[in-house]
């Protein structure tokens, strides 16, 4: 007996056409994802990306922000600072004056062109540097707050190679090796670098120093000082980039000398990696803005129409980092960011610090 077959279901399939309809409409829906996906990841890449830079320069903004606030705390402006000739300059690679006298030593110091930037996509770009210098508020702390440590007047030994300060507390203890001090008496005031301590109450200051801004004997400035005097460590700080377009803070001095007992002159520490420019601009308490305070009218620093004494008549610096990334965007272009801030360098306003 031959079964029965139920023929009542609908047993047929896809036709071709609905078959290449339907690969059709995956393949649109599909790729239209793929597509959005790409963007969103795109997009992230470039917010990721931004973002890094961003954060590194705020960061970088924010350090010197602070160090342009500190400029000139505790450091004297109208009783001038003195150092022996060009012996900042050198030390900061800035143009030195063309004469032979002494320098005075402001508590901020432009270098306007400073580095060459290779990084730089642009030939022949070259990038700013400042110097900001303050008292070290952690210096001989009393009650909390770092006073100057009274000291005696500078005596030469050592057949004019060496000045020494005997503190009036008799004793040497506060004050380090490769300390760097604001030196200031009834004539004014100078930097010295301690080279050495003898016994247990003298700070030796010798020519020599790996700051190269000591020169001992009655030729120098620190035997000018007259009493009553004092010392208070300063802090000395240089922003600048690197030929590679590493934006860099250089701290000098005030570190004690690693095995075997060398002396460090400086401490680099890299703020930002790929700067592409570092531009600074000074607002002077007249209100005129300036790349360099110190060029007289010729605009050229190092010149004998320099005005050296305009450095304390910074009131706030203007500082614009441009950056760009290693990696590029699906353009082909690198990714950018530019910030420019502007700080206020209160301490300067005030005459007496």
């Amino acid at each position: 007996m031959t079964p029965s077959v139920d023929r009542s279901r609908n047993e047929n399939g896809f036709s071709l056409v609905e078959l290449l309809i339907s690969i059709t409409l995956f393949t649109i829906v599909t790729g239209s994802i793929f597509g959005v996906m790409a963007v969103a990841k795109a997009t992230r890449s470039v917010v990721s990306e931004k973002t890094g830079l961003n954060k590194n320069v705020r960061i970088a903004l924010n350090l010197i922000g602070r160090d342009a606030y500190n400029a000139g705390f505790g450091y004297p402006l109208k009783n001038t600072v003195i150092l022996t000739d060009n012996r900042m300059g050198t030390l900061l690679g800035i143009p030195n004056d063309p004469d032979t006298t002494r320098d005075t030593v402001a508590p901020i110091i432009a270098g306007d062109n400073r580095t060459l930037n290779t990084y730089n996509q642009t030939p022949n770009v070259r990038t700013d540097q400042v110097t900001f210098l303050f008292k070290d508020s952690t210096f001989n702390l009393v009650g909390g707050v770092s006073q100057p440590l009274k000291v005696n007047a500078a005596t030469t030994k050592s057949g004019g190679t060496i000045d020494e300060i005997v503190p009036l507390s008799g004793s040497n203890s506060l004050c380090n090796v490769n300390d760097l001090y604001l030196v200031t008496g009834s004539s004014g005031s100078t930097l010295g670098l301690v080279t050495g301590k003898s016994g247990a109450n003298k700070i030796e200051f010798s020519n020599g120093d790996v700051l190269g801004i000591n020169l001992a004997g009655a030729s120098g400035t620190l035997r000018a000082i007259t009493v009553p005097a004092s010392i208070q460590r300063v802090r000395m700080v240089t922003y600048f980039v690197t030929p590679d377009g590493t934006l860099t803070r250089r701290e000098y001095a005030n570190s004690p000398p690693v095995f075997p007992a060398t002396p460090q002159a400086f401490v680099d520490a890299p703020l930002i990696y790929g700067v592409q420019n570092f531009q600074i601009e000074y607002i002077m308490d007249d209100g005129v803005v300036t790349n360099n305070p110190i060029a007289g009218p010729d605009g050229i620093a190092g010149t004998a129409d320099d005005l050296p004494t305009n450095l304390a008549a910074v009131r706030q610096i203007r500082v614009s980092v441009d950056v760009r990334s290693v990696e590029n965007m699906s353009s082909g272009q690198p990714y950018r960011e530019t910030q420019t801030t502007t700080f206020s360098t209160r301490n300067l306003g005030y005459e007496a610090n």
